[in-house]
């Protein structure tokens, strides 16, 4: 037996759109961001000891990245 299900009250979202004016702001200038080392094809790498982000050579044996379900 098929069963036919109809509604008439539509789904809704309520939420708040605000506009945030951010200067851009060079890695440079960033407090936590070691960036002495930076050249092309590094990447950002947190050192817990120094609790700053140091920039270091990308490796080739990077292994699987899970980006998430969206």
């Amino acid at each position: 037996m098929a069963l036919k299900v109809t509604t008439t009250a539509q789904p809704s979202i309520n939420t708040t759109v605000r506009k945030v004016n951010i200067p851009s702001v060079n890695l440079e200038q960033l407090k936590n961001v070691d960036s002495a080392e930076l050249e092309d094809g590094y990447t950002l790498v947190y050192d817990a000891a120094t609790e700053t982000w140091v920039t270091q050579a990308a490796t080739t044996n990077v292994g699987s990245i899970d980006g998430g379900t969206f």
